[in-house]
This record gives structure tokens, C-alpha cells and sequence, in this order.
């Protein structure tokens, strides 16, 4: 097994689909809400492009911070029951907005250029909405992070996000351009996919 920068260049995918799933179904009825909410700004782009980077930006980050808070506190690192205080509300709000700020831009001209490089960016910056619950850091700190504790493992980190990537698409496909039926498909799989790459955030955290 080779290593690289210290590390090994080995992530358990089978076990993070497994555990992700296992995780899924015992937080099924808290984690989907929360999937309605960060699917639910899509709709705004249908109606017209800047309400829905509008929406985007003010919603989208804060409900997968709130996501990625329930993931956690369901998961391995035992945090309990999630109690929503107005600091914590509004510290999420902030994060998110910021990340998501940063983010979206860089995507959608990855997005833009071929897809491939959205993808890329994803895979580097996914671990950011679990750093900022994991270690109370601000956005950009948890997105350099992110950044920095993917290296070495650039490859299994990319499949992973081209994994997500497809499932969107499909998604969409499947809805036959009906924004109810992407928001509804969504809210179900996008959480699944955040349990996912907590377990691998959690396999990075131990190496």
C-alpha cells in the first residue's frame, strides 16, 4: 500500500456506503426534512436565475450545516439530540452563507467548463460543512482544511463526488424537469450522500 504526505492512499469504500446507509435509516425521519431545505432552493432557479443564487446563498448552506450537525450528533461522535439555540441558528446561518458564497461561484464555472472541474472543486472542499460542526471553525478556515485533508487521497475523494454528481443528474433526468419531483427525489438521496462523506471525513480523521 503506498503512502503519500504521510498518509495512506487507501479509503474503505465499501465500508463508508455501508455505515453511511446503516446511519441513513436510523436518522431517516430527522435527516430528510432537513434534505427538503437544501433541495428546496432549486426551485427558485426556475424561476428566474438571480432569485435563485439569491435563495441559494441564503438558504442552501445553512440547512446542510444543519444536516451535517444531525449527522453527526446520529454518528460515531455520540453528540445527542440536537438542541437549536439562536447562536447556534445563527452561526450556522453565517457559515453557511459564507461557504456557500465561496463555493457556488467556483462551481458553476467548474460546471460551465465540461462538469469535470465542478466535480474536482466538490471533491475537495466536501469535508467543510462537518469540519465547521466538528471543530467550530469559520468557513473559509473549515474549507482550507477540507482542502489540506484531502491530500493523498485526490482520486478516491474525486470518485466519490462524481458518484454525487451522477445521482443528481440522474435525478433530474428521472423528474422529467419537474421541480417537485427533483426537490421530493432529492431531499431523500442528498442526505444519504452526507452520511456517506461523514464516514469518509471520520476514516480521514483517524489516519
Amino acid at each position: 500500500m503506498k503512502s503519500y504526505g504521510g498518509k495512506e492512499e487507501k479509503l474503505d469504500f465499501i465500508r463508508a456506503f455501508e455505515q453511511g446507509w446503516i446511519q441513513y435509516k436510523s436518522g431517516f425521519t430527522q435527516f430528510v426534512p432537513l434534505g427538503i431545505g437544501a433541495s428546496a432552493p432549486a426551485i427558485f432557479f426556475y424561476i428566474s436565475i438571480p432569485y435563485g443564487i439569491i435563495i441559494t446563498l441564503l438558504l442552501q448552506g445553512f440547512f446542510f450545516l444543519l444536516l451535517a450537525e444531525n449527522i453527526v450528533a446520529n454518528g460515531t461522535l455520540g453528540k445527542g439530540k440536537v438542541h437549536y439555540t439562536k447562536h447556534l441558528l445563527w452561526k450556522y446561518f453565517k457559515n453557511g452563507f459564507v461557504v456557500t458564497l465561496f463555493l457556488l461561484p467556483l462551481l458553476a464555472i467548474g460546471f460551465l467548463l465540461l462538469i469535470i472541474p465542478s466535480i474536482i472543486l466538490f471533491s475537495l472542499f466536501m469535508f467543510s460543512f462537518f469540519i465547521v460542526v466538528t471543530k467550530d471553525k469559520f468557513a473559509i478556515d473549515a474549507c482550507m482544511e477540507s482542502l489540506r485533508q484531502g491530500f493523498g487521497y485526490r482520486l478516491h475523494l474525486f470518485l466519490l463526488s462524481l458518484v454525487f454528481y451522477s445521482g443528481i443528474l440522474i435525478l433530474y433526468m428521472i423528474s422529467g424537469f419537474c421541480p417537485i419531483c427533483f426537490i421530493a427525489l432529492s431531499a431523500i438521496v442528498i442526505p444519504y450522500y452526507f452520511c456517506v462523506i461523514f464516514e469518509f471525513y471520520e476514516q480521514l480523521e483517524k489516519k
